[in-house]
């Protein structure tokens, strides 16, 4: 046999090898791309279920988004436990009831256990590069160092900005450009990532609060008469009583936002301009994604802190128990799979995206994690799911800030609501009960009406039974 035959024989023998391995590594990384895809957590702040093109509003422009519920799941009916910012952040960060995490304000922090029990921490510690971006919200202190990317900002923030070179730049746009930074960093990096963007719009600026949306948006829906919430006809002003309407901060933000059809238009026009500047950022995303050859293998998750009066009852803010308070949007997109456009009607919550995000990484839900798994649902809508929630939001009122407090339960077509004072559950202020299959608008009170005491007392006993496992 010649030198050279036998040469020929080794170099076949070693680029068969080399071939083998390289497809092993291929296979192998195709099977951790399954296992442990990258995750982008999108979180607007006070964006309302119906600020979305994709659930129906004909006004306002949010392609980008509506791509994401149409290539992906949307959630039609998806719910925040606590309607408002800090309070709702620590339940989506740790999956839990604020009866248990026990944060219902703006200045307490979480506890070392808390923190290292929210989902960002818990995949760092099993091997995910962790970025934050944006409002974080819970609190006063940053956990900067429990991140590889830190970007985030304590209390609101500001919409004035200034880039790295020191030129002005707008909030959301800022945040869109450090995403884009985050994502170009992983590109040379073997770790799977999950990268929260926290987004301050569409929430108000200042105090009293007003929408201030990027100018370089003024010109959109400016011929446009947007459609007004059917409550906000000040026929329902009334609907709430006098005691808990006289000096509330809901009707007295609705005075500087709504108080003339004139305000009112404007201001609608303001918030869907700020949700447009989201979208267009969502946009650059994911076109991001797909520069840097990520978008095969990320999940991306949209969704919002609470929602957000625009006038209805009277009033302007978040913290009570009406849909356009506590309903939001939330679509999870993601490419691995099959399933494009579907739309799941059961009840979906913020305190699940916490134990979703830890499944879709293939991590451990801790025991204490009181959300659900929505991969579960969406891999099997027949499911055995929940019916019902609780609904809660203690506040300790001032003379300045005063605003009752909630609970309630809401069902699939039902819903209780009780207001009382600061944390005084006894001291009842008013009691809705609603049919919302018949009553979406919540407009007829049944609370008090005839031939409606078994539901009233059958909704009183979920509550109860839903507030006790809220523990």
């Amino acid at each position: 046999m010649s030198t050279l035959y036998v040469r020929r024989i080794l170099l076949f023998t070693i680029i068969v090898l080399l071939l083998s391995n390289c497809k092993e590594d291929s296979e192998n990384q195709k099977q951790e791309g399954l296992q442990h895809p990258n995750i982008i957590f999108l979180l607007t702040d006070d964006q309302r279920w119906d600020a979305l093109g994709y659930a129906g509003n004909q006004t306002l422009q949010t392609p980008n988004i509506d791509a994401l519920a149409k290539n992906g799941v949307y959630f039609k009916n998806a719910y925040v436990t606590t309607s408002i910012c800090a309070v709702s952040r620590a339940s989506i960060l740790t999956g839990q009831y604020a009866r248990r995490h026990q944060i219902w304000g703006f200045s307490k922090d979480f506890s070392e256990k808390q923190l290292n029990n929210t989902y960002p921490l818990l995949l760092r510690k099993s091997g995910y590069r962790t970025g934050f971006i944006g409002k974080y919200g819970v609190g006063h202190q940053l956990p900067k160092a429990k991140f590889d990317y830190w970007k985030g900002f304590p209390g609101q923030g500001t919409f004035t900005q200034k880039d790295s070179a020191g030129n002005a730049i707008y909030l959301t746009q800022k945040i869109g450009q450090q995403a884009s930074e985050f994502l170009e960093l992983q590109k040379s990096s073997d770790k799977p990532f999950c990268l929260s963007v926290s987004f301050k719009a569409p929430h108000v600026e200042g105090d009293p609060g007003y929408f201030l949306p990027n100018k370089i948006f003024d010109s959109l829906y400016r011929n446009t008469n947007v459609k007004v919430p059917k409550t906000s006809n000040s026929a329902y002003f009334d609907h709430f009583p006098k005691e808990f309407t006289e000096n509330n901060v809901a009707r007295n933000r609705w005075k500087d936002r709504f108080a003339t059809p004139v305000m009112q238009q404007e201001s609608i026009k303001k918030y869907y301009r700020l949700i447009h500047g989201v979208d267009v950022v969502v946009g650059d995303i994911v076109e991001k994604l797909k520069d840097t050859g990520q978008d095969k293998n990320t999940v991306i998750i949209f969704t919002s802190d609470n929602g957000f009066y625009l006038g209805e009852y009277g009033f302007a803010g978040k913290w009570y128990g009406s849909n356009p308070s506590i309903r939001i949007p939330m679509i999870i997109y993601d490419p691995r799979k099959k399933h494009k456009g579907i739309v799941i009607e059961k009840i979906a919550l913020n305190i699940d995206l916490a134990p979703t995000i830890l499944s879709i990484a293939n991590v451990d839900i801790p025991k204490i994690i009181q959300g659900k798994d929505l991969t579960k649902l969406i891999d099997n809508p027949k499911t055995d799911w929940r019916d019902a929630f609780f609904y809660e939001h203690l506040w300790q009122s001032s003379n300045r800030y005063y605003i009752p407090s909630t609970e309630g339960v809401v069902c699939n077509d039902k819903k209780y609501m009780k207001y009382f004072r600061n944390e005084n559950t006894e001291e009842v202020i008013f009691e809705e009960l609603y049919d919302i299959s018949e009553d979406p608008d919540e407009i007829k009170n049944l609370i008090n009406v005839k031939g409606q005491e078994t539901l009233k007392f059958q909704m009183k006993e979920q509550y109860e039974i839903l507030k006790k496992e809220a523990h």
